[in-house]
């Protein structure tokens, strides 16, 4: 991926890129409705877009010959900062919210990272602001830098995120009517618009695709400050359930709103019900498993389509973030439960067979 788009990225000649596979994800047709397609991000080697990321920002790291760094995460950036560090050699120490999942942990630690929970973060802006800043202090203090997946943080290696918008070009030989993608701090949405604008700007497509900005309506930040006109983005005190998406203050929403008016979008808030409702759907009628964040836009999408927001026609890309093994928590959906039967009791009736 990096070596492919250089030309669009950050990345000085002298950069080492040591990447794992990232990028280059299928674009999968619907099964059950003609033109929407999902970009499958969940593929990436750890699971989850943020890859793109990781793969930026620590080849950035290591050409600047710092051996260590600090970062938050609610669970995905951690898991890709990890594994990447563990490819080029860097210590890294991750301070994780109080939701993130326990297979999310997992797999930070067994990539060798260091991790702490830190209490009360993510929670309010109030109790949030503090302990960003003391994590800016020991950044500082020990000579190495914070880093965050966000263009407001690290704008180097958000930009490897953008690759996703060139990739959706690519694969569809044209640019799609409209994107959906997930929105908790903002920045994938603004890396995907300011992905598109690259290709405008280099005559590859004529026009950005409409930006479809998808929130939980416990953590709406953007949608609602984009329905009433607003230039800058809301912070709220967040109560959803759908991890990666609990950002409840403005680190790029306000980027992503702006995204999505310059074009031409919409925003669309969706239940933590119905996430997890079409999380389990999308298993069970295209055989595709996604986190409920990775849901998340699908749940947007169909939302809109009930709503006369998109038509059957256009042709529309929800971008799937996160892999559904990455949460696997009790509340993030399932089928059926599984039966204990006697090996007698499996019958022709049973099986179903024709």
């Amino acid at each position: 991926m990096l070596k492919k788009y250089r030309r669009y990225l950050p990345l000085p000649e002298n950069v080492e890129i040591r990447g794992l596979g990232e990028g280059n994800t299928p674009l999968v047709k619907s099964d059950r409705f003609g033109s929407l397609y999902f970009k499958m991000e969940q593929l990436n080697p750890t699971g989850s877009f943020k890859d793109r990321f990781a793969a930026t920002e620590t080849a950035l790291i290591k050409a600047a010959g710092i051996g260590a760094f600090i970062a938050t995460s609610s669970g995905n950036t951690g898991a890709a900062l990890s594994a990447y560090a563990a490819r080029y050699g860097l210590r890294c120490l991750l301070f994780v919210n109080e939701i993130t999942p326990e297979n999310k942990l997992k797999q930070m630690l067994i990539y060798g990272a260091k991790v702490f929970r830190v209490k009360d973060f993510g929670i309010t802006s109030e109790l949030s602001a503090p302990i960003f800043d003391r994590l800016k202090e020991l950044a500082e203090e020990s000579g190495t830098r914070l880093v965050i997946s966000a263009y407001k943080y690290s704008p180097e290696g958000m930009e490897g995120v953008k690759t996703i918008a060139y990739e959706i070009v690519e694969q569809l030989g044209k640019a799609p009517d409209v994107v959906f993608a997930p929105v908790g701090g903002g920045g994938l949405l603004s890396a995907i618009g300011r992905g598109f604008a690259d290709l405008k700007q280099n005559g590859v497509i004529a026009k950005v695709p409409k930006l479809a900005a998808v929130q939980p309506e416990l953590n709406d930040t953007v949608v609602t400050a984009f329905a009433n006109g607003s230039s800058s983005a809301t912070e709220v005190q967040t109560t959803t359930s759908i991890s990666g998406l609990a950002v409840q203050t403005d680190i790029d929403a306000t980027r992503a709103l702006l995204s999505v008016k310059d074009s031409g979008g919409f925003g669309v808030t969706v239940s933590d019900d119905e996430i997890r409702s079409v999380q389990r759907s999308l298993c069970e009628e295209e055989g595709i498993y996604v986190e409920p964040a990775g849901a998340t836009s699908v749940a947007g999408y169909r939302k809109a389509v009930s709503l006369g927001m998109v038509s059957d026609d256009e042709r529309a890309v929800c971008v799937l973030t996160g892999h559904g093994l990455k949460d696997t928590s009790a509340n993030s959906g399932g089928g059926s439960s599984v039966s204990y039967i006697d090996i007698t009791s499996i019958t022709k009736e049973l099986i179903g067979a024709n």
